[in-house]
């Protein structure tokens, strides 16, 4: 097992205790979901991986061990992190096994999301995107849109009535479908 492998599972292992305790019976969690650790690599002497769980879908940035840790930073503080596409805000949590590790908010709750493998398939292409250099030269790429709220009006209008998940329309939270900026949205309906 490689040391990504062996992150993910120890990522994985946290938040599906977490499921099984403080989030049993919360009305927010998609049961067509479980936790994954999606795309695990390094990135500037952290590792860096798409959380998937049924309640959200969040980069993380975990330490890598290797005894040049981060000072600790108080719960709740919120730093910009740069990557090719841009800076993005991460807020630093804590855990009792992962320790010290920083999270930046992709989507929650997770409804739009049909499956599994539509989930994963949305962190490998928020990955693919968040390393995509053309997007730093791009101040207002749509990432950055994203991260900040707002969005170009052309971009909005495009995804007006793409679907977004095999779901009946009443469990699909209101608002724009995130996944459909990092070109989901086409390929779901193309399997449709």
């Amino acid at each position: 097992m490689d040391h990504s492998q062996t992150v993910a599972a120890r990522l994985e292992f946290v938040f599906q205790r977490i499921e099984r305790t403080a989030m049993t019976g919360i009305p927010i969690l998609n049961p067509a979901l479980c936790v994954s650790a999606v795309g695990v690599r390094q990135w500037r002497g952290e590792w860096l991986a798409v959380l998937v769980t049924p309640w959200f879908m969040d980069l993380v940035l975990l330490p890598a061990g290797d005894g040049q840790a981060r000072p600790r930073m108080p719960t709740g503080t919120k730093e910009h992190v740069s990557f090719p596409a841009g800076q993005f805000e991460f807020i630093q949590a804590y855990d009792e096994e992962l320790g010290g590790y920083r999270m930046c908010s992709l989507f929650s709750p997770m409804f739009e999301f049909a499956d599994q493998d539509s989930a994963e398939e949305a962190g490998r292409q928020v990955l693919a995107e968040l390393f995509n250099r053309e997007a730093e030269e791009d101040e207002d790429g749509d990432m950055v849109r994203v991260w900040e709220g707002r969005l170009a009006e052309e971009v909005a209008s495009a995804l007006d009535g793409v679907e977004t998940a095999r779901t009946p329309a009443s469990s699909q939270p209101a608002g724009l479908p995130r996944r459909s900026l990092f070109g989901l949205g086409d390929k779901e309906e193309a399997a449709v």
